[in-house]
């Protein structure tokens, strides 16, 4: 055998070994992962699976269930007060989304720029995050009832024909409730806003600054564009928030009411579903949400890559 064909046979016994142990490796790695997929196929992908199939029933939560087909589907869209309550989703998301995404921005980038007053910010900004929804629902309930606070400041003014009961009715509830979990949630969201702000290159500042830009040019032509795709995700966040993590301010805050004028998607499932005991019902709520949430998802996504 040649010098030549032993180096070429050490050459594909050794791309062998290579492949033989990135197989190995492969093979490791999925099986690290395996349990990981089993339980989340158990405990999310199977409830999801069996979600579409009850909403084509009409289980009411028990061993039985006979298939219905279209009809929950039906009269989901037949009943006004679905509509109703998609408005006020709709309410919320018109309200909220700006309001969750623009205020907490500018702290983060008063933060940031070390503007006069940024360490009162920075001191107490990440406070609300550490409280319990049940927390911040009872002090928002609190602060605007009849016998709270604002009232009070109301009535001292002379005001008193203003000094309503704010969470009974829906024109004012659903906007309070947005600042409710504004409030909740501001300091992961600046957190967020300035763990981007942290990976833009200092030097293109100094260079901004040199040029004699002020601070609204810095945080509009540099700051900005830098974290722009982490705003972007950050809306996204907000779409998904303002349609599936609303229950637990309207449960506390509210109950839904009076009537469904503060009732949101989320919690018209748990009244059909665990008051009324209709499960099959809820059940086609559930994938009416989920579906909205994707296609409202999309439509962002497409607008991004357009904008790109």
């Amino acid at each position: 055998m040649t010098a030549i064909a032993k180096k070429e046979e050490w050459r594909n016994t050794a791309g062998q070994k290579g492949r033989d142990e990135k197989s190995a490796q492969r093979i490791w790695g999925y099986a690290f992962v395996a349990p990981a997929l089993i339980i989340l196929c158990i405990f999310m992908l199977l409830p999801i699976l069996q979600i579409f199939y009850y909403s084509l029933t009409d289980w009411n939560g028990g061993l039985q269930s006979n298939f219905i087909g279209m009809k929950n589907y039906v009269d989901i869209f037949k009943n006004p007060d679905f509509y109703t309550v998609l408005k006020n989703n709709l309410v919320i998301l018109l309200l909220g989304v700006p309001v969750w995404t623009i205020f907490p921005l500018l702290i983060a980038m008063i933060i940031y720029e070390e503007i006069k007053g940024y360490k009162f910010f920075k001191t107490v900004y990440f406070f609300p995050s550490v409280l319990s929804i049940v927390i911040v629902g009872t002090l928002f309930k609190t602060f605007f009832g009849y016998v709270g606070p604002v009232n009070m400041m109301l009535r001292s003014m002379g005001l008193d024909n203003l000094a309503i009961e704010w969470l009974a009715e829906g024109r004012t509830s659903l906007p309070i409730i947005v600042l409710a979990v504004n409030w909740a949630g501001f300091g992961s969201a600046v957190l967020i806003y300035l763990a981007a702000m942290s990976a833009i290159d200092p030097s293109i500042h100094e260079a901004a600054a040199l040029d004699g830009a002020n601070w609204w040019q810095k945080s509009f032509y540099v700051t900005l564009p830098g974290i722009k795709n982490v705003v972007q995700f950050t809306i996204v966040l907000n779409v998904i928030h303002a349609f599936s993590q609303m229950f637990s301010y309207v449960l506390v805050m509210t109950n839904g009411g009076p009537g469904y004028e503060s009732t949101v998607l989320e919690y018209f499932i748990y009244l059909k579903g665990f008051r009324a005991g209709d499960m099959g019902y809820a059940s086609a709520l559930s994938v009416i949400l989920f579906v909205l949430v994707c296609v409202i998802n999309l439509l962002q996504s497409l607008i991004g890559k357009k904008e790109d």
